[in-house]
């Protein structure tokens, strides 16, 4: 039960986050290009690439509660798949085909790096803490 009001509270943190960041005005115009949900896709997956390979080293001293309520609630509620697809498709069907494929693989390819940036991250950390 704690671990499902952690993910509950972590959730409702991030999705607060995400909901706060999309309210940030930029001096472009991005309306054919959904930059916001491709930050927040790319920054999200560093920091659970980061979070879960610092839990992995530090297990014993995060409670099983905090580790859940930042990954899959804060992070979760962060991240946004759903809206990836679904911007995708709003571009796919107003004929901006090459935004749209472009959107969906850039999103993908630069959040699994940055996701495997975030673990080397939090490796380099240990080490140079360990040092």
């Amino acid at each position: 039960m704690k671990k499902t009001i952690s993910v509950g509270i972590g959730g409702a943190v991030g999705t607060l986050a995400r909901v706060a960041a999309h309210q940030i005005t930029l001096p472009l115009d991005f309306s054919y290009r959904p930059l916001f949900t491709v930050l927040i896709n790319i920054s999200g997956s560093f920091l659970l690439g980061f979070a879960l390979t610092f839990f992995a080293k530090h297990m014993a001293s995060i409670s099983p509660q905090i580790r859940v309520g930042i990954a899959t609630g804060v992070l979760g509620g962060y991240t946004t798949f759903s809206t990836l697809c679904k911007e995708s498709v709003e571009l796919y069907l107003s004929n901006h085909i090459i935004y749209a494929t472009a959107y969906a693989v850039f999103s993908v390819a630069f959040g699994l790096a940055a996701a495997w940036l975030g673990m080397r991250a939090a490796k380099h950390m240990e080490r140079r803490r360990a040092a």
